[in-house]
């Protein structure tokens, strides 16, 4: 088992497999941390496992970020992979920490396998995998208040497989880089939104509940449609809002995050609930936030119909927090919310938590 292995560097270099410690940048890499993007930054190394013959191996930290996979690759030819998202801060008082306990994205992460036919990934590998990628590389970590770790854990079919069926053989990849603002300059602003009409995210009892990569490639199109598409602010639309492909009258998500919302009498926290919504971890810790502030939370089918009466709309994801949205257009109509107090209140109340600026009472820090 996993959790009787000692992981090894590729120079036979040890690392711990001891319990959680605090940890602080010591030798901070030097690069301009207050302008950063979301966009991938190389970092000194990644954590990788080989699934084969039915087990796995013991695992090992690379320092070559490009990976050799034969030709015909399960991953390749036939979709098989996904992958999770998660975050580390410099808190206030100069320890680094994960936000939020792994629990949740190993257990979506092993509900995306199951889906998929992959290998399991279990709890005790999956959390010793991204600590340690988070310590082999803990100098890239942004400054407080600069920005985060971004965590991508990610699994994939990497043996040869030319009939269709389950790869032989699987990766599991633990790898890192610092991070800004999603929506850079447009996060506390309002970001707007275009409704796809002639796309769709997910089909009904098909892949949409799970972190899977063809998800996301069928948004590349409409993504960059929505791009080109004249906006009357200037440019074009940033995100995609994606309706139920079965009716075209329910909201679903946004390209890449959950909808969230603020009811008309601004007593409720809305969201979207149907089987081909992703289940977002940062929604759920925003849904205890807003009850803790005395919002009811509402999780219910939403008719985009009643969109235009919500005081406020939002987005919610590891990598856009919790960004407002200035607008949502379909069809030529245009509706606005000029109101986003409430969830830039929320948004500042998670980010107090996640940097240590405010008491974490539900134990959502952890440390590395």
């Amino acid at each position: 088992m996993f959790s009787k292995t000692v992981l090894r560097h590729v120079s036979q270099r040890s690392f711990s497999t001891a319990a959680a410690v605090r940890m602080k940048v010591t030798n901070r890499q030097v690069m301009d941390y207050n302008n950063l993007g979301f966009d991938y930054v190389q970092t000194r190394s990644h954590v990788e496992f080989t699934w084969k013959d039915g087990s796995w191996d013991a695992g090992k930290i690379m320092n070559e970020p490009m990976l050799s996979i034969h030709a015909m690759s399960g991953a390749l030819h036939y979709g098989q992979s996904l992958f999770e998202g998660m975050k580390a801060f410099e808190c206030k008082d100069g320890h680094v920490r994960y936000f939020h306990p792994f629990q949740a994205n190993q257990a979506r992460l092993a509900l995306g396998c199951e889906r998929l036919a992959m290998p399991y990934v279990p709890e005790d590998m999956f959390s010793h995998a991204v600590g340690s990628a988070v310590r082999e590389n803990i100098d890239y970590v942004p400054p407080f208040g600069e920005g985060a770790m971004y965590i991508r854990p990610f699994i994939f079919g990497s043996g040869a497989k030319l009939g269709l069926g389950p790869a032989p053989e699987y990766k599991f990849i633990v790898l890192v880089a610092p991070v800004g603002d999603y929506y850079k300059g447009q996060a506390m602003s309002g970001v707007d939104a275009l409704v796809m009409e002639d796309f769709d995210r997910a089909a009904p009892l098909g892949t949409g509940h799970v972190k899977v990569g063809g998800n996301y490639a069928s948004d590349l199109i409409p993504s960059r449609t929505a791009a080109e598409t004249p906006n009357p602010k200037g440019g074009g639309y940033p995100v995609c809002l994606y309706l139920d492909a079965k009716t075209r009258t329910y909201v679903e998500e946004f390209s890449t995050s959950n909808f969230v919302a603020i009811s008309e009498d601004g007593k409720q926290f809305i969201t979207p609930k149907s089987s081909t919504i992703l289940g977002s971890v940062t929604n759920r810790v925003l849904q205890e936030v807003a009850a803790d502030a005395g919002y009811e939370v509402v999780a219910r089918p939403v008719k985009y119909d009643e969109v235009a009466s919500f005081q406020e709309v939002g987005a919610c994801g590891t990598a856009v927090v919790l960004t407002p949205i200035g607008s949502i257009t379909k069809g030529g109509v245009r509706t606005e919310f000029d109101d986003c107090e409430v969830l830039l209140k929320l948004r500042q109340s998670i980010v107090d938590i996640q940097t240590g600026v405010a008491e974490d009472t539900k134990g959502w820090l952890v440390d590395l």
